[in-house]
Order: C-alpha cells, then structure tokens, then sequence
C-alpha cells in the first residue's frame, strides 16, 4: 500500500524530484486498518490465546490482529512473513525485547520480510543486536517488505548499520514514533575487520521511508548518519521531526539519496570534523521551513553531485550562516528536548524566537505540528517541528 498524499497519491521518487514551491498541502497517509472479518488473538501470560508472539505470528492467517497485554515479552529473531497488524496495550507498556539487557543480545527483534506489509503500534522495541551472518543491520527491525509504525518508542538496539532500524529496498511509513539511544557499530566481519557503521538511529539502504511526527535522540553512529542515514538509491521524506544531540563522523542527518524534509528541528547534534553533525547532503534533496541549529563543526554542509544538481534550500533557518544559503542564522532560541505534549519529544521554541511566525505562510506544509497541535496559531507557522503561536 503506497500512499505518499500530497493531495494526490504518487510515488515518492516523483514527490520528491518535484520543486517544494509545487508541493501541495501535506496529508498524512491513514495507516492500514484490518479487515472486518480478520482474525484477533491476544498474546500474554496470563488468560491469552499465546503467550509467545513468535509462536502466533506463525500460527495466525494473513491479515490477522496480535494484541498483546501490558507486558515485556524477552523474545528475539522474529520473522514476520505475512500481513499482520501487531498492537500494544494502550497504555503504551508493551514491551518487545531481543534480551534481558543489550550486553546480552545476540538477535534483532523482528525482521518484516519480502512481501509482506506489517503495521505495530503502541511497542516499545529494545535490547536488539544482530550477530552471525551479515546483513546484521537493524537493531530493533530490518525491514524487506512494508512496515508501518505508529506510537513506537525503538531504543537501545545496536546494529551493524541503522542501529535501531534499516530499511532494504523495503518500504517504511513511521509515525509519532522516537528512536532514542540507538547505536550503529558497524559490525566485525569473519575477518575481524571493523566495519564503517552509519545510522544511528536508522538507515534507509534501499526503498522508500517516510517519517511524519518522529523523534531521533541520542543515537550514535561509527560514521555517517548520527541520527539518519539515507542512501543512495533510497528516498527519504521528513515531516514535523525532531533529531537531536545525536554523534556521529558526519551529519546528524546524512543525505545521500533524494529527500524532503520540511517543519523539521534538527539541533545539537555532535561530530568531531569539519564535515558538521547538522545536514550533510550531496543529493537532489529539498530542505523547507526547517530549523537547523547548534550541531558542532558546522549545521550544515552541502556537496555537489556529478550531474551538478544541489539541494534547495527554502526559508530554512542554519544558525551558524556559514554556507551562506539560510533564510535565517543566529540563535533561534530552543528550549531543552522535553515531553512538551503529543507522543513524542520535542524542543518548543522560547518566547523571544524570532523562528515563530516566520515559516512560509501558504498553503503548503502540514497543518499540524510535531505533537498534533495546528498550525498556524499566530500569523504565520512556525519554522521547525513545533508550532507555539504568536508572539
């Protein structure tokens, strides 16, 4: 199911070769719903049909409904071959872990394979890392099919690449989900060498990824891509994310392949050369409305690619001016990462930020922000991820 909505359906490649002035008004994709007449089973302990979700992904029928009790279940390498829907307890205490601890892990948590289109809610994935046989990418999830996210918190997963999640020529929608205290280590092959490691938090090797309402923090890459690494052949869209005091060789968000990111905050993240910890691009890439702040050694750096074509940059706030290309630059005044309502992290701008009211006011872009809150709420939107109104 592609459903990348610009007022329109469209493949993202075409979204995202477009110009952003063209760009209608963003419409999230709906997540999937199952049928009426799809199987449900509940997974726990105590009074379930299973109390193993291994045991029930493989015993159910295409399209079925896992719902799992409020509990941590200490089970890893699970394939999911197959459509399902699998979801937490509302109260968000589902926990899925590879291990009892990280030191311990030996597996990721679950791996969507070719062909099948999972959706999880409301879990929380830990304690994932793969070992054995390369591909070992993907903490919490290595994805080949198409996998929705919705309310999931991904933390502390080591990968070979994408510490929490990568993506194979898959397709991924994520949705108000965080990917906190993930790391990509790169791995030690047969031969005992050390691998490069990009994507902290997550990678996006080969397909499609679209992230609206996302948190990135705290994840740590050996190379490229503290918080994000988007490949060459793969495509990337951001909308209303946060990431955050992510570390890495270069670029806290690192763009290899096409993308878009608009009504992003992309702040004090940290690199040790001159590459910078902010953007890193070198692709056909468009940048929108997005706060770019207090990344070391650089918020953002730009190459260009052998076709000469650059990324744009339109009414993009980068707080160290150095490039030149930023509508804005100075300090626009961030209050801490913190629950500032919504389901995810955020940094709310203070009230002196001259970043309020200052987004293109029309009617492209989304019309709420990060935490679900609408925008505009003074004259104009907000630049970033947060809209907090007028002054």
């Amino acid at each position: 199911m592609r459903m990348w909505m610009r007022k329109t359906v469209c493949g993202v490649v075409g979204l995202l070769l477009l110009s952003a002035t063209a760009f209608g008004h963003w419409t999230r994709p709906p997540l999937p719903v199952p049928a009426v007449d799809a199987v449900e089973a509940t997974v726990g302990s105590v009074g379930c049909d299973f109390t193993s979700i291994r045991e029930a992904a493989a015993a159910v029928p295409v399209g079925s409904v896992l719902r799992l009790a409020g509990e941590t279940f200490t089970e890893g390498g699970i394939v999911l071959d197959k459509d399902l829907f699998i979801v937490g307890a509302e109260d968000g205490k589902a926990i899925v872990q590879a291990s009892e601890s990280l030191e311990t892990a030996t597996e990721r948590v679950f791996s969507v394979q070719t062909g099948a289109t999972v959706v999880i809610r409301n879990i929380t994935m830990r304690h994932g890392h793969p070992l054995g046989d390369c591909p070992r990418g993907g903490g919490a999830i290595a994805n080949y099919g198409t996998l929705w996210l919705d309310r999931c918190i991904l933390s502390d997963n080591i990968g070979q690449c994408g510490g929490a999640l990568m993506n194979r020529d898959g397709i991924v929608f994520a949705f108000d989900s965080m990917f906190l205290r993930n790391e990509s280590d790169g791995g030690v092959d047969s031969r005992g060498v050390q691998g490069m490691g990009s994507g902290g938090g997550i990678k996006n090797v080969k397909g499609e990824m679209l992230l609206d309402g996302c948190t990135i923090a705290d994840n740590v890459a050996r190379k490229k891509g503290g918080g994000i690494k988007n490949c060459c052949l793969a495509t990337l869209t951001m909308v209303n994310c946060t990431v955050s005091g992510n570390a890495c060789k270069s670029g806290g968000v690192h763009l290899n392949g096409p993308a878009l990111i608009d009504h992003c905050t992309i702040a004090f993240n940290t690199a040790p050369f001159s590459l910078g910890a902010g953007v890193f691009v070198n692709s056909q890439s468009v940048l929108r409305n997005t706060i770019v702040f207090g990344n070391t050694m650089g918020d953002v750096t730009v190459e260009m690619e052998e076709d000469g074509a650059l990324a744009e940059f339109i009414n993009v706030w980068i707080g160290d001016g150095r490039t030149g290309i930023g509508a804005f630059t100075g300090d626009p005044h961030l209050g801490p990462l913190a629950a500032n309502g919504g389901p995810t992290w955020t940094h709310l701008l203070l009230p002196e930020s001259e970043a309020i009211d200052a987004a293109v006011s029309d009617d492209e872009g989304p019309d709420v922000d990060q935490r679900g809150f609408l925008r505009p709420l003074g004259n104009a939107p907000d630049l970033g991820a947060v809209e907090v109104g007028e002054r």
